[in-house]
């Protein structure tokens, strides 16, 4: 019976695969399934996750003919790639992963009978997906922080056309420039009521105009050296080149500055 897929956001109620015991009939429709529901949607293979079931159970589609995978086991891996993969789980979407290159599988068929398998590239890379299922993950956990961090923008938009070297809304050294900027017109605005101040008044008013300078200062530092870390992420995006951020820093100090000349001048 061609069965639902499991998609984002939806979650089972299990937490990973249970191993199977019994090779009945249960087990039987399981795998009839698994393979039908592959038919039908074009795919490569499927985890028994992937349309509800718990059971340690994954179907492989090579070439024409399908693998019956029952409790899988990778004993050995070998080398390291990282390929571009998309899963039916988070349709449309893909993230760059990291993969063993070759492995060595050990697993049941439906009778039971202990079975190997060796499998390299695109084979390991798949079946390593499936595995994850199993253990009731995603490739998310395959993924760096840089990429997951780029991989859950990616399902906040509903778009795959987000790349690391895109130029990403949010940057952090962006909310750092907003605060500096609200901060100088606070300063300003400030100041406005100095005139109408006593002369204790008015030194207590400029200890703390100091001390706004003073973290606007620290705040100008803190962005130049956190937006060249950002710019590592996001090589093509404007607001992250070195001279873009040598720029707004500049500017950013020059209205710091303007602002405690006038501290100086007014109090």
């Amino acid at each position: 019976m061609i069965k639902n897929i499991t998609t984002y956001p939806t979650q089972t109620n299990f937490g990973f695969g249970g191993t199977v015991r019994h090779f009945d009939e249960t087990l039987t429709q399981l795998l009839t399934d698994l393979k039908e529901t592959i038919e039908e949607n074009h795919l490569d293979g499927l985890a028994a996750f992937q349309i509800g079931s718990p059971l340690s159970v994954m179907v492989i589609k090579k070439e024409n003919e399908f693998i019956e995978i029952i409790n899988p086991v990778v004993f050995t891996k070998e080398g390291k790639i990282n390929p571009v993969e998309t899963t039916a789980y988070f349709p449309q979407l893909t993230a760059t992963t990291t993969r063993a290159q070759k492995i060595k599988l050990m697993y049941e068929n439906r009778q039971g009978e202990q079975q190997f398998l060796t499998a390299e590239d695109d084979l390991a890379i798949l079946i390593q997906r499936k595995v994850d299922y199993l253990m009731g993950s995603t490739f998310l956990v395959r993924l760096s922080p840089e990429e997951k961090q780029l991989f859950e923008q990616k399902l906040a938009s509903n778009s795959d056309e987000l790349t690391l070297e895109s130029c990403p809304t949010g940057l952090k050294s962006e909310k750092i420039l907003t605060t500096i900027k609200y901060g100088v017109i606070v300063g300003v605005v400030v100041l406005t009521s100095s005139f109408l101040l006593s002369d204790s008044h008015l030194n207590m008013l400029k200890s703390l105009e100091y001390i706004l300078i003073a973290l606007l200062f620290l705040l100008t530092l803190g962005y130049f050296f956190y937006a060249q870390y950002e710019g590592k992420k996001y090589n093509t995006c404007t607001s992250c080149q070195i001279g873009n951020i040598v720029a707004m820093t500049l500017i950013k100090s020059i209205h710091i500055t303007g602002l405690f000349l006038l501290t100086y001048w007014l109090t």
